[in-house]
């Protein structure tokens, strides 16, 4: 409701509003004043029409009051309107202002305290979990101190009581090593100088090298001396392992380079092998160490007459020889390449020899039978055959393939010695 800012009063518009209802009603002029004054007349009594007409205007009165204090407020709304609207923003943002100082203020200052609490609860769980952390450093460090000690206490139990089956292992292995060899060396020295090997003997050296090379597999840090690889490269060589017995022989070389038997050893195994150039380069070094070593003078001699080259192995040969000359096996070789030569009459002569100083070697017989069948000498070469077969048996299963006896194979005397029943 719009406020009415005026001074009239209603009981001022009232009593307007009767005078101008008395003006109106009388009509008579005003009686004349006597002389002598008389006491005043009381007002004629108001009529109920007259009181009609005074209500109403007493309501014009007042509805005239109204529409001219509507006028003023809206004379005032429209000059001091927006005056009146600035005061109230004003009034709207002086009140505000506080407020919201007010709540920026404690926003701040929550803001603040959760900072600090933050800060506080941070700081306090970082030193509850260092010192927590610590102690349980101090704990387990404490714990592992006195594992450790009873760990280590139990290993140095277990190291002793290891190294000490070790070393029984071991000595145990060292005995059987030492055993097996001692045994090899028995078997080969009963075979001297001839390279067929009985098959009991054979069997044997088979075993005992497979021993030696579960001792290796099972036992590493059992030791092996280069006369224990050489013992073993000689077993394995009469076994016809070749490729084994190289190893064995060049194990020995790399622990004991001057080691002269084992260098013979590898020589004769590679020319087993048919590795000839190899083996006329082992025999050189035997040379090289010992000039005068009859054996490698023999070995490079057998491994040229291996590779054809007959005349110069006659000369490695002669120089054998004439290093000792009591070798059967240095005498028939030469007679052999000498037959190879064509050189009959001087290769028989060579054998007589071998045979004067070894007379039961099958060889010698074998390789002057070859000198009278490359003469046609049947009979002669039939002769020496029987004696060679006679000596060692398994010789007659060579005359089928040694191309040496190709001339006499099919004639009537080899085809009955051929037949001849074991």
């Amino acid at each position: 409701m719009r406020t009415t800012p005026y001074f009239i009063t209603p009981l001022a518009v009232i009593l307007v509003g009767i005078s101008g209802a008395m003006a109106q009603t009388e009509t008579l002029p005003p009686p004349e004043i006597q002389a002598t004054p008389l006491p005043s007349p009381e007002p004629p009594p108001i009529l109920p029409a007259q009181q009609e007409t005074i209500r109403q205007l007493i309501e014009k009165e007042i509805q005239q009051s109204r529409d001219i204090g509507d006028r003023i407020d809206d004379e005032v709304n429209d000059t001091f309107g927006w005056t009146i609207g600035l005061l109230n923003l004003l009034i709207t943002v002086l009140i505000a202002i506080p407020i919201g100082t007010g709540f920026v203020l404690w926003w701040l200052r929550q803001s603040v305290i959760d900072r600090l609490v933050s800060n506080l609860q941070k700081q306090f769980q970082e030193e509850t979990e260092q010192l927590v952390k610590q102690q349980l450093e101090a704990a387990v460090t404490q714990k592992l101190q006195a594992q450790i000690e009873e760990f280590e206490r139990e290993m140095r139990q277990l190291r002793s009581d290891f190294e000490q089956r070790l070393d029984h292992l071991y000595r145990d292995a060292e005995q059987d090593k030492a055993n097996v060899v001692q045994e090899l060396e028995h078997l080969l020295a009963s075979l001297g100088q001839e390279e067929r090997v009985p098959p009991p003997i054979g069997r044997r050296l088979q075993e005992l090298t497979d021993q030696l090379e579960e001792l290796k597999t099972h036992n590493g840090s059992i030791s092996f001396s280069a006369h224990d690889y050489l013992k073993e490269g000689d077993a394995f060589y009469y076994g016809q392992r070749y490729e084994e017995a190289v190893t064995s022989y060049k194990s020995a070389i790399s622990i004991e380079p001057n080691l002269i038997e084992a260098w013979l050893g590898l020589a004769k195994t590679l020319r087993r092998s048919g590795r000839y150039t190899e083996a006329v380069a082992a025999n050189e070094e035997v040379i090289r160490q010992q000039p005068q070593n009859p054996w490698g003078w023999f070995g490079k001699g057998y491994a040229l007459l291996e590779m054809q080259q007959y005349e110069a192995a006659l000369q490695a040969y002669e120089v054998a020889i004439q290093s000792d000359a009591n070798r059967s096996t240095f005498w028939k070789h030469k007679g052999y390449a000498l037959a190879k030569l064509h050189r009959y009459p001087e290769a028989l002569d060579y054998l007589d020899k071998a045979l004067r100083i070894h007379p039961d070697s099958a060889e010698a017989y074998y390789w002057k039978a070859y000198c009278y069948a490359a003469q046609h000498q049947i009979e002669m070469a039939i002769d020496h055959l029987q004696e060679a077969i006679r000596r060692r048996p398994e010789i007659r299963d060579r005359l089928n393939t040694d191309p040496d006896f190709e001339p006499i194979r099919n004639t009537d005397l080899a085809q009955r010695l051929l037949t001849v029943k074991h």
